[in-house]
């Protein structure tokens, strides 16, 4: 079975949310621990690191807003 993300839902997150997920990102960097083929693994470490660092200056820009939960 094939499963597409065309998007993930960031309602009710908030920049505090992805700051945090930074923080873990940028500590496992600091600690040096890896899993699996270490070249491969900080290639991905950048990969997300850089993408979740991307998230956070968009959702601090003028006029962006997270939307809230559904039903929240």
């Amino acid at each position: 079975m094939l499963i597409v993300f065309d998007s993930v839902d960031i309602r009710g997150l908030r920049v505090i949310h992805f700051e945090q997920l930074l923080s873990y990102i940028r500590d496992c960097g600091f600690s040096g621990i890896y899993y699996g083929n270490q070249a491969q693994f900080w290639k991905r470490h950048l990969e997300l690191e850089n993408w979740v660092a991307e998230i956070i200056d968009h959702a601090k820009s003028e006029g962006v807003v997270i939307p809230r939960k559904k039903g929240g």
